[in-house]
């Protein structure tokens, strides 16, 4: 026999020395959970069962008795595992807290009253099994962000799993998996890019509609689903803020940096727009991570072609030499990027809304439909 511990973790056992909760323990023979209790006096072959007992007897607790009164019912997003297949020879990838799995879920739907399961595709992250405290609150954080947004070019957040370890975040399937992925297998036209450039660009401006910073805007961060719509996805960086300052002793990845974030350690939504500038050079660059070599006209302080260290990477920024676009990406789009995200000043940057205004110009998208769910002026 065991106590269950709660997803809550070492919270649980405070509550539990200050009287303030009760654990149902459970009895294990062979494998098999046989029967649940909370008093070893009576016992439940199901919680369910114990559940309904306790509405109408009381729980007696040093001579207190206890009733159950008010159930706290699972939300939409709290999701059960009897509704969910787990495909674990579909490794979709692994991050550092845990591993992401393709899988089945039964979203539920009704009709006239009636509920109905359809099963989709789904994008499984689930904690390993030494999670830590960190773990678990990075993933109930990006949770937590991801059941604020709902936008196509936003990754589709479907819920939690929290009643049983593992803990799993659900979320849609994309098919061609992440943009950087794509574009490095695949030949993409010029059109096909500036495409990706505005939907990622109308996803990042909703984000920042509703409050938040990214922090961690890349090609490998943003999603293709089957339909080729680019959805920005991985929220663990992310902070309901218009500003943020990091600890300084955090790691980051330097070539994603915008100057001020190198000097000041600061993030705002005009970092995520210095950053989005690079995942516009990212698509035109059919997938290559900016800063990995150095460029003609960065000589002067690395040799061309030398291999980019951390330290090489923040003398360029800080003399302000930039990568450069290839011949490929169109004129204005070089020029528009160059002058306006590439700079040091981040008073003179646009804000995310103009960056989407000027890309659905070159592509002479009228944008009223794609902002359908938000207002933007």
């Amino acid at each position: 026999m065991d106590n269950t511990r709660s997803f809550y973790g070492d919270l649980d056992e405070v509550k539990q020395k200050e009287n303030m909760d009760m654990h149902v323990c459970i009895e294990e023979i062979g494998g098999k959970w046989v029967s649940f209790f909370v008093e070893r006096r009576v016992k439940f072959t199901s919680i369910d069962e114990l559940i309904t007992y306790y509405k109408t007897n009381p729980i007696c607790y040093q001579q207190i008795r206890v009733f159950l009164k008010r159930p706290i019912l699972l939300q939409d997003w709290e999701l059960r595992k009897d509704g969910l297949e787990l495909i674990k020879s579909k490794k979709l990838g692994e991050g550092a807290y845990g591993e992401v799995y393709f899988g089945k879920w039964a979203q539920p739907f009704s009709v006239d009253q009636k509920e109905f399961h359809k099963w989709c595709d789904v994008a499984v992250k689930m904690l390993k099994k030494d999670d830590s405290r960190a773990a678990l609150f990075e993933i109930m954080h990006e949770a937590r962000l991801q059941l604020q947004l709902r936008h196509k070019n936003v990754l589709a957040f479907r819920g939690v799993f929290l009643l049983k370890k593992p803990i799993m975040l659900v979320s849609e399937f994309c098919e061609y998996g992440s943009l950087k992925d794509y574009l490095q297998k695949n030949k993409v036209n010029v059109d096909e890019k500036l495409k990706f450039c505005l939907g990622s660009s109308c996803g990042l401006e909703y984000i920042h509609f509703k409050g938040l910073i990214h922090r961690d805007l890349a090609t490998r961060n943003i999603l293709v689903s089957q339909d080729k719509t680019p959805k920005i996805a991985d929220f663990g960086l992310a902070k309901h803020a218009s500003s943020y300052k990091m600890r300084r002793n955090t790691k980051i990845p330097v070539r994603y940096l915008a100057p001020e974030t190198l000097t000041s350690f600061i993030y705002s939504t005009k970092t995520d727009v210095y950053t989005f500038g690079l995942v516009i050079w990212e698509i035109f660059s059919n997938g290559q991570e900016p800063y990995m070599k150095a460029q003609p006209h960065q000589e002067s302080v690395v040799p061309k072609n030398t291999v980019l260290k951390a330290k090489d990477i923040r003398e360029l920024i800080k003399k302000e030499l930039f990568v450069k676009f290839n011949a490929e990406a169109p004129l204005a789009l070089q020029q528009f990027v160059t002058n306006k995200l590439f700079v040091t000043d981040e008073n003179k940057r646009p804000n995310i809304s103009e960056v989407t205004t000027f890309l659905a110009s070159m592509l002479k998208v009228d944008l009223t439909k794609m902002r359908f769910s938000y207002k933007i002026q």
